[in-house]
């Protein structure tokens, strides 16, 4: 391997270092109450090299958010649910291969799901979350049910993105019993009942 890629290499293992202390961190501490020098001397990295890379500890932060929003943006867009000859989403388990393919990105990412979601975690991860959530459920109302009054429409989001917030929280805490593909299905039941008498 050439000078370049050991550096390339020697970066990314810092700043991944750097990722899971400040995670392992936040188990026990809002983020407010870590300190660079704390983060450092855990995970052994120099705090000039820290300060190359980062401005401050919520810099650390923004940065994986980042990565994370881009991994699940890409997620989103090829993983998209199943439509039937008319181009209209079908409603039931037929659809679950995309929130299938949305569980599975975050179990791979549960501890990181897990604290960002925790009283620890950051709210404007969660309000990401939900506008993201919620730009996608106004897109496939339109197609459902497109004579639909914007208000009650924006209520059902409500419920339905706040609800399925509500699920991954306790499933990434306490359920690892349930695999991405069960937690899939139930989500789908759940949502058909919710949802099905709205667009009926």
């Amino acid at each position: 391997m050439n000078k370049a890629g050991e550096e390339n290499r020697s970066v990314r293992n810092t700043k991944r270092r750097l990722r899971e202390g400040l995670l392992q961190l936040m188990e026990s501490k809002p983020i407010n109450e870590v300190s660079v020098k704390e983060l450092t001397e855990l995970v052994d990295v120099n705090r000039g090299t820290f300060y190359f890379h980062y401005q401050d500890i919520y810099d650390l932060l923004r940065d994986m958010e980042q990565e994370f929003f881009d991994q699940f943006d890409r997620t989103l867009s090829e993983n998209t649910p199943v439509l039937d000859a008319e181009g209209v989403p079908v409603i039931g388990t037929e659809g679950t291969p995309y929130l299938h393919a949305v569980f599975s990105f975050l179990d791979e990412r549960r501890s990181f799901c897990r604290i960002m979601l925790s009283p620890r975690g950051d709210m404007q991860f969660v309000e990401l979350v939900k506008k993201r959530v919620d730009s996608q459920c106004r897109y496939y109302w339109q197609l459902l049910a497109p004579g639909a009054d914007e208000l009650r429409r924006g209520m059902y989001n409500a419920f339905l993105i706040n609800g399925c917030i509500g699920l991954i929280q306790e499933w990434v805490n306490d359920r690892r019993d349930l695999t991405a593909e069960s937690i899939s299905e139930l989500t789908a039941t759940l949502i058909l009942a919710s949802v099905g008498p709205c667009i009926a």
